[in-house]
């Protein structure tokens, strides 16, 4: 099976800025992404949840250690606010995060929260007795157009493994983890990330890194490097309108909540970019995150914002598009099928029209 390759591989302009190593969310130092993907049975849906199956789940640790002991601060936007994540009024009245954030389907929300209490739990034998509860996040997109959402096939257990599978990158990206059954434009979405290099004024060097979990918009919206290649694609959008786009940030530079909630709300700005109008229906957040640990002192300034809302925009949507790139070809329930963008249809048409013709 040939590899697919992001559009950056493949020559494609995504931004002014550096990016890291790997360019995804694991350039940030001591972040690890976990990935566990549920792929069974093909055909008709089944009666009593028996199938078939296109979900997963996706674990994001944003730093070594012990999270709930020494949190991190953190920022969230509500973007359109149909989706049903759990943990955000939490991180919105306090900027802080003390638990890993694990991404799933819409109805296995809760199941994940079990795994993610019960791994909590092992580590911090305080909790409920000497110590308070912990803020457990978990965020969703709708995968019932391919997945037998009811069956609701994403246990405890799974959120477990997916922890434990947490690793440095590159990380797998497309149809993997909570990506598997995801929708984007009318074809196939899932995990795709990013990251970009950042200086601040005095010369410091700061990683910023984006994960999307893509699910949103329709076939005609769709946007390339400001070409709208969802009109000129030779394709028929058909099935249910997905909806839902989660972003996770995370950055090393020492940034207050409030900054961060600044670079949370910059990131439909790189919505915007890929054609996303944030339609009714789609539930669409940010999260970022800050892993410096250090003296609120040592803040950055806000006049040095400029180039980490850059990093944002640029990140964003460059991880939209690679969740879309790297995304194959996925038949799911009642023979519903979502077809991976076609890369060398879509490379001619950015061409013709940058070519002016």
């Amino acid at each position: 099976m040939q590899k697919r390759r992001t559009p950056r591989d493949l020559g494609l302009w995504m931004g002014q800025m550096p990016v890291g190593k790997n360019n995804d969310i694991t350039d940030v130092p001591g972040v690890r992404v976990g990935h566990v993907s549920l792929i069974q049975g093909v055909g008709p849906l089944l009666p009593h949840g028996k199938g078939p199956v296109r979900t997963g789940v996706t674990a994001i640790l944003p730093r070594t250690g012990n999270l709930y002991r020494q949190p991190c601060s953190a920022g969230i936007e509500v973007m359109n606010g149909y989706g049903k994540s759990l943990g955000v009024p939490y991180i919105q009245e306090t900027g802080s995060l003390n638990s890993p954030i694990l991404l799933t389907n819409t109805l296995s929300v809760n199941d994940v929260a079990n795994g993610v209490i019960t791994y909590l739990l092992k580590q911090n034998p305080e909790i409920g007795n000497d110590a308070r509860t912990p803020n457990i996040v978990v965020m969703e997109c709708d995968d019932s157009y391919l997945n037998d959402i009811r069956g609701r096939h994403v246990k405890p257990w799974d959120a477990i493994l997916a922890l434990q599978r947490a690793a440095k990158g590159p990380i797998d990206q497309g149809n993997v983890g909570a990506g598997v059954g995801m929708s984007c434009f009318h074809m196939k979405g899932g995990i795709g990330s990013s990251s970009r290099l950042v200086q601040d004024q005095s010369g410091r060097s700061f990683v910023l890194g984006m994960l999307a979990l893509a699910n949103f918009g329709v076939l005609r919206d769709f946007l390339l490097v400001g070409v709208p290649v969802g009109k000129l694609l030779d394709q028929q959008a058909s099935g249910y309108i997905p909806g839902s786009l989660i972003l996770v940030g995370i950055t090393n530079a020492p940034l207050s909540r409030w900054q961060l909630r600044q670079l949370a709300g910059r990131a439909n700005l790189g919505m915007a970019r890929t054609g996303s109008i944030s339609m009714t229906g789609s539930g669409d957040f940010c999260l970022m995150v800050s892993t410096y640990i250090g003296s609120p002192n040592n803040y950055l300034s806000d006049w040095e914002l400029d180039e980490f809302f850059r990093a944002v925009t640029e990140a964003s949507a460059e991880s939209i598009w690679n969740s879309m790139f790297l995304a194959r070809t996925m038949e799911g329930r009642d023979g519903h099928i979502r077809n991976a963008l076609p890369i060398t249809e879509t490379l001619d048409i950015v061409r013709r029209w940058q070519g002016g013709l």
